[in-house]
């Protein structure tokens, strides 16, 4: 009879998580109440697809997990499990934010700079969680220093130059990576000479 029956109650639930593309992502919730248990996981109020590899569901005694061995950033979310009996329903939530690698949405344009002017190089990524970025010329790191301004604000990467000499000619990379992933962008910086007459060259390029 149902008065001797009681329904589901969890006794814990997942915690919202952030998890890097390509990580593993668990979400775990202990149900009490009396069996049978009937437990759905939905994504988006929709049945999660039955994918066994990409979407794995557990139950250990009373401990019921849901597990996404290899996180796509599609699998970002707000999941939900459902677990109903004779005797009643009862559900949870819990929110799946994924940060997917970093991309480039506006790239380095090639510049050119006279000796001894300033030189501006800039670009743009659409992540910055997490995100480290670095510079090389012709393979070489460029470094933060009084003459070498590195920084990067408001998912916008720059390199200033305060002082453009001739050793600053060519070819730059910028690189940008997180847990998720690596990304690179490059482009080639000339700088002119001008003498008193005003003529004006371009030094060779790597």
């Amino acid at each position: 009879d149902t008065w001797q029956q009681f329904p589901p109650v969890f006794i814990s639930k997942p915690d919202p998580q952030t998890v890097y593309v390509g990580k593993r992502a668990v979400m775990q919730c202990v149900i009490a109440g009396t069996a049978p248990l009937n437990v759905v996981w939905l994504k988006d109020n929709q049945a999660l697809p039955k994918v066994p590899a990409h979407y794995q569901s557990s139950c250990e005694k009373n401990k019921h997990t849901l597990e996404i061995p290899s996180v796509e950033a599609a699998d970002s979310g707000l999941y939900v499990c459902k677990v109903s009996n004779k005797a009643g329903t009862a559900e949870c939530h819990t929110e799946l934010c994924v940060i997917d690698k970093p991309n480039f949405v506006r790239p380095l344009a090639s510049v050119a700079a006279v000796v001894g002017a300033a030189l501006h190089l800039e670009c743009q990524v659409d992540e910055d969680t997490g995100v480290t970025v670095s510079w090389t010329r012709d393979g070489r790191k460029v470094h933060q220093s009084p003459d070498y301004k590195l920084l990067f604000e408001d998912k916008t990467v720059t390199l200033d130059i305060l002082k453009t000499t001739l050793k600053d000619c060519g070819n730059y990379v910028c690189t940008v990576a997180n847990e998720a992933g690596t990304a690179e962008n490059r482009t080639t910086s000339g700088v002119v000479l001008q003498s008193a007459g005003h003529s004006c060259y371009y030094c060779h390029m790597v």
